[in-house]
Protein backbone atom coordinates (compact mmCIF):
# COMPACT_ATOMS: atom_id res chain seq x y z
CA UNK A 1 0.00 0.00 0.00
CA UNK A 2 1.74 3.38 -1.24
CA UNK A 3 1.22 6.14 0.96
CA UNK A 4 0.25 9.02 -1.06
CA UNK A 5 1.95 12.45 -0.21
CA UNK A 6 -0.99 15.53 -0.81
CA UNK A 7 0.04 16.51 -4.41
CA UNK A 8 1.26 19.83 -5.29
CA UNK A 9 -0.03 22.01 -8.03
CA UNK A 10 2.73 22.97 -11.02
CA UNK A 11 5.43 20.18 -9.51
CA UNK A 12 5.75 17.20 -11.64
CA UNK A 13 4.28 13.81 -10.38
CA UNK A 14 6.50 11.11 -10.83
CA UNK A 15 3.77 8.41 -11.64
CA UNK A 16 6.45 5.46 -12.88
CA UNK A 17 4.60 3.12 -10.84
CA UNK A 18 1.32 3.11 -11.61
CA UNK A 19 1.21 4.34 -15.64
CA UNK A 20 3.60 5.28 -18.45
CA UNK A 21 3.41 9.33 -17.97
CA UNK A 22 4.38 11.85 -15.49
CA UNK A 23 1.71 14.66 -15.20
CA UNK A 24 1.61 18.14 -13.46
CA UNK A 25 -1.03 19.61 -11.89
CA UNK A 26 -1.78 23.69 -13.56
CA UNK A 27 -2.76 25.84 -11.35
CA UNK A 28 -4.66 28.02 -14.35
CA UNK A 29 -7.14 25.35 -14.18
CA UNK A 30 -7.59 25.68 -11.04
CA UNK A 31 -10.16 27.76 -9.01
CA UNK A 32 -8.52 31.07 -8.78
CA UNK A 33 -6.40 30.28 -12.03
CA UNK A 34 -6.62 31.96 -15.57
CA UNK A 35 -10.57 32.65 -16.07
CA UNK A 36 -10.49 32.56 -19.28
CA UNK A 37 -10.02 29.08 -18.99
CA UNK A 38 -12.03 26.01 -17.87
CA UNK A 39 -11.29 24.78 -14.19
CA UNK A 40 -11.34 21.21 -12.46
CA UNK A 41 -13.85 21.33 -9.70
CA UNK A 42 -12.80 17.83 -8.74
CA UNK A 43 -9.48 17.11 -6.07
CA UNK A 44 -5.90 17.17 -7.36
CA UNK A 45 -6.48 13.46 -6.57
CA UNK A 46 -9.39 12.61 -8.32
CA UNK A 47 -7.25 14.52 -11.58
CA UNK A 48 -4.52 12.43 -11.39
CA UNK A 49 -6.46 9.12 -10.36
CA UNK A 50 -8.20 10.14 -14.10
CA UNK A 51 -4.97 10.75 -16.35
CA UNK A 52 -3.69 7.53 -15.20
CA UNK A 53 -7.34 5.96 -16.30
CA UNK A 54 -7.17 7.67 -19.94
CA UNK A 55 -3.53 6.56 -19.91
CA UNK A 56 -3.82 2.71 -19.01
CA UNK A 57 -7.32 2.54 -21.21
CA UNK A 58 -5.43 3.82 -23.64
CA UNK A 59 -7.25 6.85 -24.85
CA UNK A 60 -5.00 8.54 -26.61
CA UNK A 61 -4.19 9.72 -29.83
CA UNK A 62 -0.24 10.75 -30.37
CA UNK A 63 0.45 13.40 -27.34
CA UNK A 64 -3.56 14.21 -26.47
CA UNK A 65 -5.49 11.98 -24.13
CA UNK A 66 -9.08 11.69 -22.76
CA UNK A 67 -10.22 11.01 -19.65
CA UNK A 68 -13.49 10.39 -17.73
CA UNK A 69 -14.84 10.58 -14.24
CA UNK A 70 -17.57 6.64 -14.27
CA UNK A 71 -19.11 6.29 -10.68
CA UNK A 72 -22.02 4.45 -10.11
CA UNK A 73 -23.03 3.71 -13.85
CA UNK A 74 -22.55 7.70 -14.44
CA UNK A 75 -20.44 10.12 -16.04
CA UNK A 76 -19.05 12.69 -13.48
CA UNK A 77 -18.48 16.51 -14.12
CA UNK A 78 -15.42 17.04 -13.66
CA UNK A 79 -15.00 20.90 -14.36
CA UNK A 80 -16.46 23.76 -15.69
CA UNK A 81 -15.88 26.43 -18.34
CA UNK A 82 -15.25 30.00 -18.36
CA UNK A 83 -18.96 30.54 -18.09
CA UNK A 84 -19.00 28.58 -15.43
CA UNK A 85 -21.40 25.38 -17.65
CA UNK A 86 -20.31 21.73 -16.41
CA UNK A 87 -18.06 19.84 -17.85
CA UNK A 88 -17.61 16.04 -18.15
CA UNK A 89 -14.87 15.28 -20.06
CA UNK A 90 -11.28 15.77 -19.21
CA UNK A 91 -8.39 16.26 -21.63
CA UNK A 92 -4.36 15.71 -21.19
CA UNK A 93 -1.67 16.78 -23.42
CA UNK A 94 1.83 16.08 -23.07
CA UNK A 95 2.70 19.61 -25.11
CA UNK A 96 6.65 19.24 -25.03
CA UNK A 97 6.80 15.55 -25.59
CA UNK A 98 8.32 14.47 -23.14
CA UNK A 99 6.02 12.66 -21.45
CA UNK A 100 4.89 15.02 -19.04
CA UNK A 101 1.36 15.81 -19.60
CA UNK A 102 -0.90 18.50 -17.90
CA UNK A 103 -4.61 18.60 -17.96
CA UNK A 104 -8.13 20.31 -18.54
CA UNK A 105 -12.08 19.81 -18.22
CA UNK A 106 -12.48 19.38 -22.16
CA UNK A 107 -15.13 22.03 -23.85
CA UNK A 108 -16.36 19.48 -26.62
CA UNK A 109 -19.47 21.81 -27.48
CA UNK A 110 -17.53 25.03 -27.13
CA UNK A 111 -13.66 24.02 -28.87
CA UNK A 112 -13.32 21.82 -31.53
CA UNK A 113 -9.79 20.33 -30.03
CA UNK A 114 -11.83 19.26 -27.01
CA UNK A 115 -13.58 16.48 -28.59
CA UNK A 116 -11.75 13.53 -28.31
CA UNK A 117 -10.79 11.07 -31.35
CA UNK A 118 -13.33 8.71 -32.93
CA UNK A 119 -11.76 5.82 -31.82
CA UNK A 120 -11.59 6.73 -28.25
CA UNK A 121 -15.40 7.40 -28.07
CA UNK A 122 -16.64 4.14 -29.68
CA UNK A 123 -13.93 2.12 -27.01
CA UNK A 124 -15.93 4.86 -23.89
CA UNK A 125 -19.73 3.03 -26.23
CA UNK A 126 -18.11 -0.32 -26.12
CA UNK A 127 -17.44 0.43 -22.83
CA UNK A 128 -20.53 1.28 -21.41
CA UNK A 129 -19.68 4.89 -20.70
CA UNK A 130 -21.51 6.51 -23.36
CA UNK A 131 -24.48 5.82 -25.80
CA UNK A 132 -24.11 5.81 -29.56
CA UNK A 133 -26.31 8.69 -29.96
CA UNK A 134 -24.25 10.69 -26.86
CA UNK A 135 -21.05 9.74 -29.34
CA UNK A 136 -22.36 11.29 -32.13
CA UNK A 137 -23.64 14.81 -30.62
CA UNK A 138 -20.30 15.21 -29.02
CA UNK A 139 -17.84 14.25 -32.50
CA UNK A 140 -20.66 16.63 -33.74
CA UNK A 141 -19.94 19.45 -30.68
CA UNK A 142 -23.47 19.47 -29.87
CA UNK A 143 -24.86 19.60 -26.41
CA UNK A 144 -25.99 16.31 -24.99
CA UNK A 145 -26.44 15.58 -21.25
CA UNK A 146 -23.80 13.32 -20.58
Amino acid sequence: QQEYMPYTADTEIDLSTQTTGNYIISSQHRRRGNPNKSIWTITFEEEVDCFIQALNGNWKAENEAWGIKFMNGVLQVVGQNHNRKELKLAKFVDGTNTNVWHGYPADHMNKAQDRPATNILKVWVTNGYLTKAKMSKIRLGQSCNL
